[in-house]
Formats: structure tokens, sequence, C-alpha cells
């Protein structure tokens, strides 16, 4: 056997090497100060205390037999001792004590230099070890790891209670702690890591329990909703009302949730949240992870932009508003000077005629003061047709100007949908004087408006040259731009005020000519 090996090749060291004589009584010497003892300890914390629960076990197993269990560190130094009573004597005798050291110079051939020496599992029964004193003793040691550190549990018992299983119980118990400490070495990388994610990131993050309780909570989560941590953990989720719904929705259905625009009220901060179901290894349901984006700085820039682009549009609407006015104006000059030479009935008539004017003419001026106002976001139920139609009639002067016909086609005139008409307005706004001015040639735009029984659908045409799939693919980036003198912004911010109204969008084009946009939104 190689144990066989492993002992002769000790034995021969204590005789050659070391001097050392049979008969003598072996005794360890005790190396190390108590400074340094504990500087040991402390190098094997946390799996001193993971061996300490095994040798209390270990002895639990062996209560019927004189035992003795041992933990030493890798140049074989005692950092924990545990036995019984009956094995005392033998003990005291030999001097073993925390912080002495097992080694081959000094009590000749044991198991712990053994095993430290050929890192696997030895066992010395009687006369396997050199020393008269130990013929009476049975000696286990087997060695473990624990990152660079090493070591060995070891166990003495006496001769005649000797058994294979006292080795195999060390190497299974071993086993168990080295997958033990390779379980709580990862434990623990998580729990950095999750302190260091959690308390790095912008982002607030709640997580509950399948029940909807309140597991963890980071720093950014109590900026952003006014609450802490320590006064909701454990708590039910309806504590944060903002987030109660989508998160019982997410424990409920176990799908994830996107985008979902929140305003906390105790801050005052819009945020969009995600919420993700979350599983075990088993694929078992144990509870929602919530993450949610202050948005409240980007919606305002958004805000800024739109009152840009607003003031934008007012500028270039400018000359054809002037035109729009312009017209009724020399209407209503000309037959107001013709009134008086007319008779009665006919002055009736031209009073109508300069009545209707008129009307125009402040339908015209409400839209165009209305564009440059800022106006406080409100979704409420409005008229999508007639939206539409309002802008329509805001922007024809602008495609007069540019040579292009504006058509509009419904198949309802009630279509009801619940929206920030201000945003949704903008939104057309933008989309039609692209539309205008991709034909600097003139040309046409078809404006439509399709239901259904769950969303309204608005599609803008244009006969321009067209774009090829790669400008498509770009397009809604910001700075992105088909224009010489565009920042691709406009685009961009009426792309997200359709998402902020859960609504969708597609743009196709043919470098062959002709762009369709369209948008749908919910009912």
């Amino acid at each position: 056997m190689k144990f066989d090996a492993y002992i002769q090749k000790s034995k021969e060291n204590c005789a050659n090497i070391h001097g050392l004589k049979p008969e003598e009584i072996p005794f360890l010497k005790v190396s190390l100060a108590t400074e340094q003892l504990e500087a040991r300890k402390r190098q094997f914390e946390p799996i001193r205390v993971i061996i300490q629960q095994f040798m209390k076990k270990i002895l639990a197993y062996t209560s019927e037999t004189p035992t003795l269990v041992v933990a030493t560190d890798g140049e074989g130094y005692v950092l924990d001792i545990h036995g019984d009573k009956k094995i005392n004597e033998i003990v005291e005798g030999l001097g073993i004590t925390k912080g002495v050291r097992f080694a081959e110079k000094d009590v000749g051939t044991n198991s712990v230099s053994l095993a430290l020496t050929y890192g696997e599992p030895v066992q010395l029964i009687g006369n396997d070890h050199y020393h008269h004193f130990f013929e009476e003793m049975a000696c286990f040691s087997a060695p473990f790891s624990y990152g660079d550190a090493k070591g060995t549990i070891s166990l003495m018992t006496t001769k005649e209670y000797a058994s294979h299983f006292y080795l195999g119980l060390l190497s299974s118990a071993v086993d168990t702690i080295e997958r033990e400490m390779k379980v709580q070495l990862q434990n623990e990388r998580f729990h950095l890591m999750n302190q260091v994610l959690m308390g790095a990131t912008p982002l607030g993050i709640v997580m509950t329990n399948q029940f909807g309780e309140i597991q963890e909570m980071n720093e950014s989560a109590e900026r952003i909703t006014g609450l802490l941590e320590s006064e909701l953990k454990g708590k039910n989720i309806r504590v944060i009302p903002e987030l109660e719904f989508l998160i019982w929705q997410v424990l409920e259905d176990k799908r994830k949730l996107e985008n979902k625009e929140v305003i906390f009220l105790q801050s005052e901060k819009a945020c969009l949240l995600d919420v993700t179901p979350l599983f075990d290894r088993l694929n078992q349901f144990i509870g929602v992870f919530a993450q949610f984006r202050d948005m409240q700085s980007y919606y305002d820039l958004q805000k800024r932009v739109i009152q840009s682009e607003k003031l934008s549009a007012i500028g270039k609407l400018g000359a054809g508003f002037a035109h729009e006015i312009r017209n009724p104006l020399t209407s209503i000059i000309g037959l107001t000077q013709l009134m008086d030479e007319l008779p009665h009935e006919k002055q009736r008539e031209y009073r109508q005629i300069i009545l209707s004017e008129l009307e125009r003419m402040r339908h015209l001026v409400d839209q165009f003061v209305m564009l440059g106002k800022a106006q406080a976001s409100q979704r409420k139920p409005e008229n999508l047709e007639k939206l539409i139609q309002d802008t329509v009639c805001l922007m024809k002067s602008y495609a007069r100007v540019h040579q292009v016909n504006l058509h509009y086609q419904t198949a309802i005139s009630d279509p009801n949908v619940s929206i920030d008409a201000s945003q949704i307005k903008q939104v057309l706004i933008n989309f039609i004087k692209n539309a205008i001015e991709a034909q600097p040639d003139g040309g046409n735009v078809q404006i439509s408006l399709h239901p259904d029984t769950t969303s309204m659908t608005v599609k803008i045409i244009d006969e321009g040259p067209g774009m090829s799939q790669q400008i498509v693919d770009q397009l809604g980036t910001p700075f992105i731009s088909t224009k010489e003198d565009g920042l691709g912004m406009g685009l961009a911010i009426s792309l997200d005020l359709i998402k902020a109204h859960d609504g969708t969008y597609t743009i196709h084009s043919k470098e062959s000519g002709g762009t369709t946009v369209e948008f749908t939104l919910p009912v």
C-alpha cells in the first residue's frame, strides 16, 4: 500500500535525519506566541467556524470512544482542539495545545505531517508510528484547502477502536467543508457585487419575494421615492403605492413589464419602470426585481426641445401664415368698400362672407398662438380626427409656400383617444413638415386616419425621393438627419412622445420614391 511507503520513508527520516529514538516519549514544542496564533486563526476565518461545527459533529458520532479532533494549518500548527475526557491524559502527556506544531522532527512519524506532505488522507495505527509511545494509538488525518490556505483535520483514538471508517468520515467531512466554503465564497462575491452594483447604480432598485414583501431597496430607490429601506423592509409593496399595481401584475402574471411610466408623488420624480419576475435554479418563482430610471431631467429637456421645435415651426410657418391672413384681409377690405353701394340684400350676403373670412382668420390665429404656448402634459379623451384637421389647416400655408398639396381623409368623425393633444399635435406637425420638406419641387402629402377596435392609426405619405434602408434604420437618433441643416431632434422627440403614449410607429421608404410614416395609438 502507498501508506506503507509514506510511513517507511518518514521512519527513515526520523532515524537518519532527525536523530530520534523510538523508545523516547515525544513532546510537541510550543512555537507560536498568543498574538501569532490569533493572526493564523484570522487567516482561516470564516472556514474555522465551519471546521469547528464539523469537529463537534465528529465527536458526537464517536461519543462512545475516546476521541481527540484537531485542526491545523498548512504548516502543522494546531488552531483548534476538541476532545473528550477519556483521552485527556494522552493529550496532556504529548503537550497537544493550541499553537504547537506537529513536525516530524519533534514527534516522529505522524499523520498530520504525512497528510500535508502528500496531500491526501493518511492513517497510522499502532506500530505505524515511529515512537513506541503511540503503539496503542490510531491517528487519522485529511488535508483541506481554502483558497491559498491549507490545513488538516485529524482524529486520534486508541488502537482498539481503530477503523477505516474514521478515515472515510474525515475525508467526507473535508469534502463537505470545501464545498461549503466554495458556496460561501461564491455567496460573498455575489453579496459584494450586489452591494457594489446596488450602491453604484443611479437606477432605483426594489426587490420583493413571491408574496410582495420588500426584501431589498437601494439608495437610489430611497432618493427617488423619498422613502427609507429601514422603514419598508419586510413590508408589503403596497407601502409604495406608485409601484403596487405594476409589481402585483408581475407577481400574478409572472411576465416582464418594461418602460412603464410612474410618477412618485413624494419626490415628484417621473420614472420609467421595468419589472422582472425572478426564478430559482429549479424554475420556482421567488419574487420580482423592479428597477426605475429617473427621467425627470430628460423630460424637462424634452419639454424645452419641444418648445424650441415649436418656436422653430412658428418661424418657418410665419411667411405662409402672413399670406393666409393677407388673402382674407384683402377680400374683407374690398367687400367693405363696396358695401355702401350695394342693395340691402347684397350687403347681407357680403356680411356673411366677411364673417366667414374673419372666423377663418380667428381659427388660424388661435392655432398659431396655441402652437407657441408651453402646456402642461395632461392626457384626456380627445377627438383625434379634429386634432388632425386643425393641424392640417395650420400646415396648409407652409405646404402652399413649398408648392405641396395636403390631402386628408378619414372614415370616422368622432374617434376619441386618451392623449395629450399638445404632444400629439407636435408629432403631427413634425411628420407633416418633414413630408413637405422632402419634396423641394412640390408634390402631394396624403394624410389618413384608420380606426381599429383597439387602436387608431395615422398615415402620412409623401412623394419625395425616398431613403435607403440604412438611413431609415438610423432615423430617430438625435443628430442624425437627412436635411443639411437638421439635427434630427424633432423626429427623435416625436418618436419618444408616441412611445410615451404606449403607441407604435413604422417608417417605410423606397429609394425609387415615396416615404410612409404611420403611428398607432391605443384607444
